[in-house]
């Protein structure tokens, strides 16, 4: 019997041991944030020496996170920087039967324009790495103020047939779900979903945090 009550003890010791082990390697892991906002947007009117001079763009995107870690862990661990960070968007018409797929553009990462690689990079966009309590911008939409349509933008976006207007990435006038998947090399991903407003003008084009009703 005391032979019992003396493993007893260690026994608990060992499994809390493993536990908090467990725990604190979870946290360790990055821990993504992502969110639509207007300062993570680009308003561009190209000037002289530019192909599209004088014309507007803007460019809708999403900032990303690697959030930073809760201060009362912070002394005893730190989260790891999110490695080779890959992006899936899927955008499904609310009112129309728009549904397809690519995979995302770094806003960081070089233009297609001034790279040798330029095929390989449209099939194989360059990954960015998140460090903790960094954050990296994704491009999700472009629309140019003479366009009532607005386009999905990844490096595809670069081949001189498509002008910057994918064709197959066409986004009509109208309502949308914006599904963004993120992946890491250290095995964490992310899905969330943002509501897109296309509206014939710039200013009434909205990608937003998409709320449930």
């Amino acid at each position: 019997m005391n032979i019992c009550k003396d493993l007893i003890l260690p026994v608990l010791i060992t499994f809390l041991g493993v536990l908090l082990a467990l725990y604190f390697d979870k946290q360790r892991l990055p821990k993504f944030f992502m969110t639509a906002s207007e300062d993570a947007n680009l308003d561009r009117t190209y000037s002289l020496g530019h192909p599209k001079v004088g014309q507007r763009w803007k460019y809708f995107r999403i900032r990303i996170f690697n959030k930073k870690m809760t201060w009362w862990l912070s002394w005893l661990v730190k989260r790891q920087t999110a490695e080779n960070c890959r992006a899936t968007i899927n955008f499904v018409g609310i009112n129309n039967d728009t549904d397809f797929t690519f995979k995302g553009r770094w806003a960081s990462t070089p233009e297609l324009p001034f790279l040798n690689e330029k095929f390989v990079k449209i099939f194989q966009p360059d990954p960015v790495t998140i460090a903790e309590s960094d954050s990296e911008i994704l491009d999700v939409i472009t629309k140019c103020e003479n366009d009532h349509e607005a386009y999905g933008w990844n490096n595809e976006a670069y081949l001189d047939v498509h002008d910057w207007r994918t064709p197959e990435y066409k986004l009509n006038e109208g309502k949308y779900k914006v599904r963004i998947v993120i992946n890491t090399q250290n095995g964490v991903s992310l899905k969330k979903e943002f509501y897109l407003t296309v509206d014939s003008t710039i200013k009434n084009t909205r990608l937003e945090n998409y709320q449930i009703t």
